[in-house]
C-alpha cells in the first residue's frame, strides 16, 4: 500500500521525544512519509485516510539493532544448543545448503516476521554471502518486505566456518565494493543503507581485522562486530585490540559485549561506539551470564536491544525488553540477595527498555535524526498497539503494561515511511 495522507485519531501517543513525552489523547498526521503534526483534534485532509486509534497506543516503530534476517525460515532449529552448537547446526549444517533463492525466501520471511512484531527498522548482519547472487537476493528481499534497514555485508561463513571464523586470515569479500557501487552509491537504496558485518579480533587475526576495518572505511561504511563472548573475550580482548590497532571509532557497533572489561566499555564510550545486547540469545546460548545492557549504560555507551537469531529465540523485541529488564535487575540485586538482604529499590524500568528499543536503538546506527521517536519532521515509522485485550487491560500505565505483556499479536497497525505494511492485525500485500 503506497504512502498516503494519514491521520491517526484519538490514540494514547507515546512519543519517546523528551520534549513531548506522552500525550494521553492525540492525533498524528502523516503525509508523504513524514510526521507533519502531533496534537489533539487535528483536522483530516480532504482525501486522506483516517485511522481510529481510540483505545490503542501509538508508539515509534521498534528498532532491532542486530539480527541475522536470512534465518527467518529456520526458527527453532537451534533451540537446545550453546553458541558452539549453533555454529554446528546453523552455520556449518544449514547455511551451506542455501541457494540464492533460499536466501531470498528466508530473508523475506524474516523481515515480515519483524514487521509483524512492530519492528520497522533492522540492522541485518548478513553472513550468508556465499556468492554475489546470495548477497543480492538478501538485499532484494529486504526491499520487497518494505522494512527499513541497515544491510551489513558479512563474511561467507557457509563456505567454511573454521576458515572464516577461527582466527581467520581471509580478507572480507571484495564483492562488498561491487554492491556498494551498484546499489548504494548514493549512500541509500530505497529504505536501506549499507554497512559491513566484520569478524573482528575474536574471529579473525589482527592483520585481517586491520585490513577489514580499513576496507570498510575506504568504502565509508559503518561496521558491526561480534565481541565479548564467553570463550573468546578473555583471549582476544577485542576492544583493547582495536585500540592498539588504532581502529576504534563512532562507526563501530559491538554485538553482545557480555564479557568486556570496564576499561573496554570505557573505550567504546569515549570513541562514540555503540553496543547491541542480545538478551535472550546471550543467556540461552551461554554467551554471557547477563546481557551487557546495564554495564553499557553505566559507562554511557549508546545501547540498542536486538533479537540476533530466530533459530534460538523469538521474533520480537517486546520479549527482549522484558528479558533485558529482568536480567539487569537480577544482576544489580545479586549482591544483596546473596547476603539474604532485602533490596531497597530497583534500577531501570520499562520505559528505559522501550527507549533502548526505539530512540536509543536508532541512535546506535546514527538514525535518530530520522526515526526512533514520534517527532514532527521525522520519518513516519510507527506502530499502533491494540490494548483492549485482557492481558493489556486496564491500561493504568501504557508503557509498563505494553513492555510487560505486549507481543506481535497486539500490534494492530505498522507504518514504515508512511506506508501501511500491517493493518487490522494482518500484514498488507
Amino acid at each position: 500500500m503506497a504512502a498516503q495522507d494519514i491521520l491517526i485519531k484519538n490514540g494514547y501517543v507515546v512519543t519517546m521525544d523528551p520534549d513531548l513525552g506522552d500525550i494521553p489523547r492525540a492525533d498524528v498526521h502523516v503525509s508523504e512519509g513524514t510526521i507533519r503534526r502531533i496534537g489533539p483534534d487535528l483536522a483530516p485532509a480532504e482525501e486522506g485516510r483516517v485511522i481510529d486509534a481510540g483505545g490503542k497506543v501509538v508508539l515509534p516503530g521498534l528498532v532491532d539493532t542486530h539480527r541475522h534476517v536470512w534465518q527467518g525460515a529456520i526458527g527453532g532449529s537451534a533451540g537446545s544448543v550453546s553458541l558452539g552448537g549453533y555454529f554446528g547446526v546453523v552455520i556449518a549444517g544449514l547455511a551451506p545448503r542455501y541457494e540464492a533463492e533460499d536466501v531470498y525466501a528466508g530473508t523475506l520471511w524474516g523481515a515480515l516476521q519483524a514487521l509483524n512484531a512492530g519492528v520497522t527498522t533492522v540492522a541485518d548482519w548478513c553472513h550468508i554471502t556465499s556468492t554475489p547472487e546470495h548477497a543480492d537476493a538478501n538485499v532484494q528481499a529486504l526491499h520487497d518486505s518494505g522494512i527499513r534497514g541497515v544491510f551489513l555485508y558479512g563474511p561467507p561463513v557457509a563456505a567454511g566456518v573454521v576458515e572464516w571464523f577461527v582466527e581467520s586470515t581471509l580478507p572480507h569479500p571484495d564483492d562488498a565494493r561491487r554492491m556498494r557501487d551498484e546499489q548504494f552509491s548514493s549512500g541509500r537504496s530505497g529504505r536501506l543503507t549499507m554497512g559491513l558485518g566484520l569478524r573482528g579480533p575474536e574471529l579473525s587475526s589482527k592483520e585481517t581485522t586491520k585490513h577489514d576495518f580499513d576496507f570498510a572505511r575506504e568504502l565509508d561504511l559503518p561496521i558491526s562486530i561480534h565481541c565479548g563472548m564467553a570463550g573468546y573475550a578473555g583471549r582476544y580482548r577485542s576492544v583493547e585490540t582495536l585500540r592498539d590497532l588504532d581502529l576504534l571509532g563512532p562507526d563501530v557497533n559491538y554485538a553482545h559485549a557480555n564479557l568486556l572489561s570496564n576499561d573496554e566499555f570505557g573505550l567504546i564510550a569515549s570513541s562514540g561506539g555503540s553496543i547491541s545486547p542480545c538478551p535472550s540469545v546471550d543467556m540461552l546460548m551461554g554467551i554471557g551470564t547477563y546481557p551487557s545492557t546495564g554495564r553499557a549504560l553505566e559507562h554511557g555507551v549508546t545501547t540498542g536491544l536486538s533479537v540476533d537469531t530466530v533459530a534460538g529465540t523469538g521474533t520480537d523485541v517486546f520479549t527482549e525488553m522484558r528479558v533485558a529488564l529482568a536480567a539487569e535487575r537480577s544482576r544489580t540485586n545479586a549482591a544483596a540477595v546473596s547476603k539474604d538482604e532485602s533490596v531497597a529499590e530497583v534500577q531501570l524500568d520499562q520505559r528505559d527498555m522501550l527507549r533502548l528499543a526505539t530512540l536509543d536503538a536508532a541512535r546506535a546506527w546514527h538514525l535518530d535524526g530520522q526515526i526512533g521517536s514520534l517527532t514532527v519532521g521525522k520519518q513516519a515509522d510507527l506502530i499502533i498497539v491494540d490494548t483492549q485485550r485482557p492481558h493489556l487491560h486496564p491500561l493504568n500505565d501504557p508503557v509498563v503494561t505494553i513492555v510487560i505483556n505486549g507481543g506481535p499479536s497486539d500490534v494492530d497497525t505498522v507504518l514504515v515511511d508512511g506506508e501501511i505494511v500491517k493493518s487490522g492485525g494482518l500484514l498488507v500485500g
